[in-house]
């Protein structure tokens, strides 16, 4: 007897790794369609069915629901619409066409852009068209059922077959242009939802004390966090030369791996600082550096998804997440982690608090022993220490001069 078929829910790391792609797949899109490739409109229209307007009764709009679990708002800036009642009486009675509404930014750019959630975006009259006005749905709606981005139907709408055929001057007929901003729109609002939860900064006060080398491990642990069920892990370390290392792995399963490309000089504490941040490319950005000075950078050519928040992870000092205890000393005098979305100033506040810290021989500090380590769970801040452990003045940790 054979088996039944069945479905099964999707888990939220695969939606989310569902969003991503199809955030790229709406940029690569947008690039072809402005050199001139008009037939990527339909790539971009099924996408934007998917993540906007999907009303089907095993499927959802996915970039709206994922920002309702996230709990982040999707807001942008638009233009008035065709009903803007600036808009002059007396040429309304010949009108045949009107374009409005854009353009659709992510800041205020233009005086008379006004905020909107995007979900409401998709109710806008954007097209006025012989006596009959057209919303952001609509048009996403013909393009993906009726030109190719879900379907190939046999008919079309007489106006979306007319608006078509516009092409003055030889340029892209005007409905397809609004199809192309709002899929910029939709690219933007979604780069936003990403950035919001994934970019952050760690920033942390170390010193290290001589250690035993035949102790050390090709990679040392300072802090490593993972989040449960999925495989987002950061880590911070130092590889058997003393040199700082920054892992980040995200939710589909690729891994960056940030390696400083200098030695550091232990004989004073370092402010660790590592960064992850999506690009306008959608790439992201990993960034390592000691002291101010960027000292490794590695680019991924996706959003890599790994959750900003420190409450997500069960985390460790001076082990890993799924490793025994190490044969390493370490101290810690502070550890930030803050959503990079941060102004210049506050930045500036922090480097100018961590590099004051670093220079005084009072800081107080944790010193971990070879086999201690300290642990945090989930969705809390305290952490429980083991094994040989005690506060130090970083004079007291740091390697002597003509002792190394």
């Amino acid at each position: 007897m054979s088996r039944p078929y069945r479905e099964v829910g999707k888990p939220l790391a695969m939606r989310t790794v569902e969003l991503v792609r199809a955030l790229q797949l709406i940029h690569d899109a947008i690039g072809r369609v402005r050199q001139g490739e008009v037939r990527y409109l339909a790539a971009m229209a099924g996408q934007l069915r998917a993540l906007l307007t999907e009303r089907t009764r095993t499927a959802d709009p996915l970039l709206l629901h994922l920002a309702s679990v996230l709990k982040q708002e999707l807001n942008v800036y638009c233009m008035p619409d065709v009903n803007d009642p600036e808009f002059p009486p007396s040429l309304k009675d010949a009108l045949l066409l009107h374009i409005a509404g854009f353009p659709v930014t992510a800041n205020r750019q233009l005086a008379a852009q006004v905020p909107l959630a995007i979900e409401d975006l998709l109710a806008r009259d954007i097209i006025f068209f012989r006596d009959r006005k057209y919303t952001v749905r609509t048009i996403i709606e013909w393009f993906a059922n009726k030109a190719g981005g879900a379907h190939y139907s046999r008919q079309l709408p007489e106006d979306f077959a007319s608006l078509l055929t516009m092409s003055p001057f030889g340029q892209m007929a005007p409905i397809a242009n609004a199809l192309l901003q709002v899929g910029e729109a939709t690219a933007t609002a979604g780069r936003q939802l990403l950035k919001s939860v994934v970019d952050f900064e760690i920033h942390t006060l170390i010193a290290v004390p001589q250690q035993d080398p035949k102790g050390l491990a090709d990679l040392n642990v300072l802090f490593d966090a993972r989040y449960e069920g999925t495989t987002m892990r950061l880590t911070l370390a130092l590889d058997r030369q003393l040199k700082p290392v920054f892992v980040a792995q995200g939710l589909q399963g690729v891994a960056a791996t940030v390696r400083a490309d200098r030695l550091a000089d232990w004989r004073e504490a370092h402010h660790l600082h590592a960064a992850c941040c999506i690009q306008e490319d959608f790439a992201t950005r990993f960034e390592l550096a000691v002291d101010g000075q960027v000292v490794g950078r590695v680019f991924v050519p996706e959003p890599l998804f790994v959750l900003a928040d420190p409450l997500d992870y069960e985390s460790y000092h001076n082990r890993s997440v799924d490793g025994a205890p190490q044969n390493f000393s370490f101290a810690v005098g502070h550890v930030l982690m803050l959503n990079s979305d941060i102004d210049l100033m506050t930045r500036a506040r922090v480097m100018l608090f961590m590099n004051e810290k670093r220079q005084n021989p009072e800081q107080a500090m944790i010193l971990y022993g070879p086999n201690s380590f300290g642990h945090s769970p989930r969705g809390t801040k305290d952490l429980e220490l083991t094994g040989s452990y005690r506060r130090e003045k970083a004079a007291d940790v740091l390697v002597q001069p003509g002792s190394a």
